[in-house]
């Protein structure tokens, strides 16, 4: 029976690169279809979804980019399960990138397409945002998701002189550290950029307890 995924870690924890995985692994050696998402909500890479590496960046253009609307997906999910029926390659699994930023509705909908068609969808994103609040697709998400699981392959603190989980996203604007905001600003527009660091470097970093590293 399939199930509702959601994998959630900091940002360049490699949640991307680990869905790019999923995804040739399903391709190449099981010779089967795979649906590629994100919500048209993250514009950073366009209709991409990218994975950089020290060693260059992979990427893969998404099938189709997800709208907030209520029913929007499944109805979408329908039409192209058809498709791919006809086709004689039905598919065999949905994976969305960013989901932090779906609606409730796109993750209600997720669920009936789980359901209905037996297709497993799994959900890549970020658990809160740069302050701490969480965003409405992950908190859906945790709410109706039937497999939870956070991922820790690369969610080490950048700053913490000693190794530490990271469990936040620091933003930087400019190069200072910026605790009160809009919940979304995209990395590299306006000098935006992101750390993971850990919950107490976070906290020490917003009451003055600490400074950020002038090498960071």
């Amino acid at each position: 029976m399939a199930k509702l995924y959601f994998r959630y870690a900091v940002m360049n924890a490699g949640k991307s690169t680990q869905l790019l995985q999923i995804a040739y692994d399903y391709e190449k050696y099981n010779h089967r279809k795979v649906l590629c998402l994100k919500p048209g909500a993250d514009t950073k890479e366009g209709q991409y979804i990218i994975s950089r590496l020290e060693n260059g960046e992979i990427k893969r253009k998404c099938d189709f980019l997800i709208l907030p609307d209520k029913d929007w997906i499944y109805q979408k999910f329908s039409s192209e399960i058809k498709k791919a029926n006809e086709k004689g390659k039905p598919v065999s699994i949905v994976l969305i990138d960013e989901a932090q930023f779906l609606s409730r509705h796109n993750v209600w909908d997720l669920a009936r397409v789980v359901t209905d068609f037996d297709v497993p969808v799994i959900c890549f994103g970020i658990k809160v945002d740069a302050f701490g609040n969480p965003f409405e697709g992950s908190t859906h998400l945790f709410a109706l998701a039937q497999n939870i699981e956070e991922v820790t392959t690369r969610a080490i603190c950048r700053i913490s002189k000693t190794p530490k989980k990271a469990t936040m996203n620091l933003r930087l604007v400019n190069g200072q550290p910026i605790f009160e905001g809009s919940q979304v600003a995209i990395e590299n527009d306006d000098d935006v950029r992101y750390l993971p660091v850990s919950l107490d470097v976070y906290l020490k970093l917003k009451f003055g307890k600490m400074e950020l590293p002038p090498d960071i």
